[in-house]
């Protein structure tokens, strides 16, 4: 037996934080107790005082199903007390179909699990099955429809995936292949989400010029489909984009209010973050071949060049995140080098199309209207960075995006509400069972932190500084993380398979 001290409980509902002492037994919560009950207790102490304690918090937007094989402790998000992360987002879940990379295989979602069980992972994971990695699979990066052959297999993929616990289907419909998948294909596979409790999670087709359009099409394929909805990271992007969230956020209401349920994530910064070439205007964007392409020749060079010279997209404040050149803006690269923006994008496209870039596009009011909407919970939409690892570096999402989340959401709506949206709430729209909340018989995955002092100092220059104010985190009842033992990473996580109901 344990017994947590001296805390004040935020239990994850949202309502009133409250003093007690929490029981714990095992890897459960036994019971919460008025305060006084640990001097008489036979058991471990924890003393919590000063601080907050709160379910472990749930990333409901991750991508770290590789890098947890890589690097199974995954320390930059048990730093922020994280316990869960939901992965396989965007459309990407390798996980859910045969991979052999020579280092790691499976051949259905069943193997990647079982492999990461027995890697011993710092937190939990689940995933959901991604829309791009099945079609892939079956049809590679073929621009056209399916046939009825090829859609029989992805439906066999997918269901297979979630018969193994996948949380549902996830598609990114600004990536290859599935760009060029139709609302059709995409009805018909979420058709399998139907009488269960899984999510449709969708990075939608647009998140600026066509978004209202691409918000139409999502509510289309859940509606149709009748399963819940999940919209990933929204967003306004692109000033002259910045008007329409009254819109979008009425547009989502009123599915609500019709009965639907409508939910999305949303990571507290105004730089996002993706392939570079996503910069690329049409119809450059859709050519999975773009580094041949600009190899093939100096004209197509030119042409691509041009045509970022005559794009809306204004992308000299994008931040470069790889390479020597990380942190450093594409503008003030390219007035050191004496050439357009357009040039040294398509010279960097052309030698490394998949690298990363942060991109600024989005509101400041916006996002912190879309933070404080009841439905929208925090999701980081980054892997776990190695501390330790200065070639291991990215957006300051994958590092703060939990404490920044916390304080925004905290100064408008009050703490509980902005831990409500880190625990309970994911846990509800993924059906992660015995989760989200301290309440006795729900799984003892638990955040002690210092709100005073929860904050993190990560910045786009990859300075993947650690967390501050989080004093100890426990995954199933054990300690995943303590604060006066930094170096120490218990590993008590597994995979987490989601119930169709």
């Amino acid at each position: 037996m344990k017994v947590i001290c001296g805390a004040t409980i935020c239990d994850g509902s949202g309502g009133p934080l409250r003093q007690g002492e929490v029981v714990l037994d095992g890897d459960v919560i036994a019971e919460i107790v008025a305060p006084g009950y640990c001097a008489t207790a036979d058991a471990e102490v924890i003393d919590g005082a000063g601080m907050l304690l709160a379910p472990g918090f749930i990333d409901a937007h991750a991508h770290s199903e590789t890098k947890m094989l890589q690097h199974p402790e995954n320390r930059t998000k048990l730093l922020q007390g994280v316990t869960t992360e939901v992965n396989g987002n965007c459309g990407s879940s390798p996980s859910c179909v045969p991979h052999d990379d020579g280092d790691f295989r499976w051949q259905s979602l069943a193997g990647y699990a079982a492999l990461l069980d027995s890697l011993r992972p710092g937190l939990n994971s689940m995933t959901l099955c991604g829309h791009n990695s099945v079609r892939a699979a079956v049809m590679g990066n073929d621009q056209r429809a399916p046939t009825a052959a090829e859609m029989a297999k992805m439906k066999a993929l997918l269901a297979a995936a979630l018969a193994d616990g996948a949380a549902g289907f996830s598609t990114g419909l600004i990536y290859f292949p599935g760009k060029f998948s139709s609302v059709v294909e995409l009805i018909e596979l979420a058709s399998l989400l139907k009488g269960t409790s899984k999510v449709y999670a969708t990075h939608m087709r647009s998140e600026g010029d066509d978004l209202e359009a691409a918000l139409a099409e999502a509510l289309a394929i859940a509606s149709s489909a009748a399963c819940r909805l999940q919209l990933s990271h929204l967003k306004t992007n692109s000033e002259r984009n910045w008007h329409k969230l009254p819109a979008v956020l009425a547009r989502i209401e009123a599915a609500r209010a019709a009965g639907m349920e409508v939910f999305a994530d949303r990571y507290p910064y105004v730089y996002s973050c993706t392939n570079l070439r996503q910069a690329l205007p049409a119809p450059y964007d859709l050519m999975p071949g773009i580094q041949q392409y600009l190899r093939d020749s100096a004209e197509h060079q030119a042409e691509v060049v041009a045509a970022l010279s005559r794009s809306q997209r204004d992308v000299a404040a994008t931040i470069l995140m790889e390479s020597a050149l990380r942190g450093r803006t594409l503008g003030d690269v390219a007035t050191e080098r004496g050439i357009s923006v357009g040039q040294l994008c398509m010279e960097l496209i052309m030698a490394a199309p998949g690298q990363h870039a942060a991109f600024l596009g989005m509101s400041e009011t916006n996002m912190r209207e879309i933070l404080r909407q009841p439905w929208v919970c925090a999701g980081s939409d980054n892997v776990s960075l190695q501390l330790d690892d200065a070639n291991d570096f990215g957006h300051p999402r994958a590092v703060g995006t939990f404490p920044v989340f916390f304080h925004m959401v905290a100064e408008a709506l009050g703490p509980a509400e902005a831990v409500r949206k880190m625990t309970s709430l994911p846990a509800a729209v993924f059906n992660i069972p015995r989760r989200g909340l301290i309440k006795p018989g729900y799984v003892a995955d638990l955040v002690l932190f210092s709100p005073e002092h929860y904050a993190s100092h990560a910045d786009y220059a990859g300075n993947n500084q650690a967390p501050e104010g989080v004093q100890m985190v426990m995954v199933a009842g054990k300690t995943a993380w303590d604060a006066r033992r930094p170096d120490d990473v218990g590993r008590h996580g597994h995979f987490i398979p989601i119930p169709a109901r």
